[in-house]
Parts: structure tokens; sequence; C-alpha cells
């Protein structure tokens, strides 16, 4: 797909689907079938745009680190193989491989982190596959122990776990543990709540002792604050679109807009018009294309301004 193509397809996807939305606003339909039927068109649209598009590929890693159990700090980039009393560490340009020394018994703990800017995968001693999005960090042993399995995640991560009855896998975010046999998820730490998106198997987030279950095509939203969870059916195109470098929104507030940005591009935005945070805004954003594209479009759509200050960092206004 060419940029000419793709970008004219983005914008006349989401501004169609823009009008929608302020209409549902303006006028909420009397027969729901209405309003189901015009989002399984938008669904099928980005259903064939995504499948157009290519997985990116990691340009340079030098920034992304494995912090090992005795203090040291290894750049990805550098890496190529080290080794530590008890697991071998292999890593390419898109993923960290943990090779164990020893069958059993609970290894030293490692911190792989993910700066803004990147994406970057591990792969467990068991065999688990774990994507962490930019701004992400993922603390893990070089062996899991003979009777649990035990990671903690920062930031925001797509879980690929092996099944073992006989050793749970639980994921620690903050307030919430996922407990998992075997199954495919989303993490998500970013703001004040920690999602956690199960796209097939069965887990439960425990939150204070109370546990959630989960069944596919349910999300799981834990307010940070409160400890309060709620459970809702979750759009998987948009949810994991971050693993195919695209970042959707659909009626979503500038400021959250502009967040996810700051991580995706590794820059710092300023929205200095006070009325601009709470603009409501529908894109689709791709990290294989610079940041000037989306404020193109915001300023072709949403009449705002960009101007980069001497630093670098980006401010908004509207014109």
């Amino acid at each position: 797909m060419s940029m000419f193509h793709e970008g004219h397809y983005i914008r006349s996807l989401f501004r169609v689907f823009d009008r929608f939305v302020r209409l549902l606003h303006k006028h909420p339909p009397t027969n729901r079938a209405i309003t189901v039927a015009c989002l399984a068109l938008f669904s099928i649209g980005l259903a064939v745009f995504q499948r157009q598009m290519q997985r990116p590929a990691l340009a340079a890693a030098e920034v992304i680190t494995l912090q090992t159990y005795d203090g040291h700090t290894l750049p990805i980039v550098q890496l190529g193989a080290a080794s530590t009393h008890d697991a071998t560490f292999t890593a390419d340009s898109t993923r960290l491989t943990i090779t164990p020394k020893q069958s059993n018994g609970q290894g030293e703990w490692n911190t792989l982190t993910v700066p803004r800017g990147y994406t970057y995968s591990a792969a467990l001693t068991d065999g688990s596959l774990v994507r962490l999005n930019a701004g992400s960090s993922l603390r893990f042993p070089s062996v899991f122990g003979a009777d649990k399995r035990e990671v903690y995640v920062e930031g925001e991560a797509y879980f690929e776990a092996q099944g073992n009855a006989n050793r749970l896998f639980t994921i620690h975010s903050g307030q919430a543990d996922i407990i998992v046999l075997g199954t495919a998820f989303n993490v998500n730490t970013y703001d004040r709540h920690i999602r956690v998106s199960l796209v097939k198997g069965e887990v439960m987030v425990n939150v204070k002792g109370k546990m959630t279950p989960l069944k596919p095509g349910l999300a799981a939203t834990i307010d940070k604050q409160s400890g309060q969870v709620s459970v809702t059916p979750f759009e998987e195109n948009m949810v994991l679109a971050w693993l195919d470098g695209l970042q959707i929104y659909v009626a979503t507030p500038l400021r959250d807009i502009c967040n996810a940005l700051e991580r995706m591009y590794n820059i710092r935005i300023h929205i200095d018009d006070p009325k601009l945070p709470d603009v409501h805004y529908s894109v689709i954003v791709n990290r294989q294309r610079p940041i000037q594209n989306f404020l193109d479009d915001l300023k072709a759509t949403r009449k705002v301004n960009s101007v980069f200050d001497g630093k670098g960092e980006l401010h908004l206004n509207f014109q």
C-alpha cells in the first residue's frame, strides 16, 4: 500500500466514523441493530487495512537494556550472547531468548527495560513469549521454580503463556495479579487503570484477594486508586493494534492520545490550549510514519496548530 493510498484510506475511514460518532451523540439510535451494523462495518474496514500493513522492524536497539541480578546493565544491541551462573541470554534486533543452565530451582531475577520509541520481545525459559510496548519493563527469573512461574510487568505487554497445570503462571502488575494456566492476553498499566484483555484461554484477575474470572473477548479494568474491577467486552483489532506498530483511537480525548504518542515517538508534547485536552479525536497512528503525518491530519480536521520549540518539544494550540 503506497503512502498516498494508506493516508487517504485512514483519513476517509475515520472521517466517516467520526461523523457517525458525533451523530450518535446528537441522535441516539432507537434500533440497536443500526449501531451494531455500523461498528461492524468499521471493524471490517480496519481489518482490511491491518492486513495490508507489515509488522514494524526495530531499527536500533542500543537503549533497550537487560539488567542482570548481579547489577550489570547490558545494552541489548551489544549483547549478542551473555551468561550468568544460571542462564544464557541471547539477543537479536527483535527478541531476547533466555536459556537456563539448570532444570529446576528458582533462578535469579533480571529486568528487561524497553524505553520510549521501541518495542521488543522476550522468550522465557518455559517457552512463554512476552512482547513489550514502548516505555515498559519485564522482571523475570532466569529459571522458573518447580511449583510456580512469576513475572512482574510495567507498561504494556502481550503474553502468550505456555500451559502447565502443575505450575501456575502469575503476572504481577501493580495492584492486580493475573493468574493463568495457558493463554494469550494483553496487560496495560500505563494510566490510572490496569486493563487485562483476554484473547484466548482463561485467566483469573486477583485484586486484594477478590478473584474475577475472564473469558475470551472480555477485559477487566482495575482502578488503581480504588481497586474497583469492571468487566466489559473489547475490540481485539484495536487493543492489539500496537503489535503491528499501530495505535487506534476512536472518539478519544486528545490528552490520552498525546500520552501514547510521547511513548511511541519518545517526544515531549505540551497541550498549551486548556480547551484542547478534552477534544475527542479519531485516528490511526503508524509508528513507521513520522509524527508529522498525525500533526497534518490534526490540523486539517481539528484546526490544531503544532510547533517544535528550541528543545525539540512539541506544542499544540488551536488555530
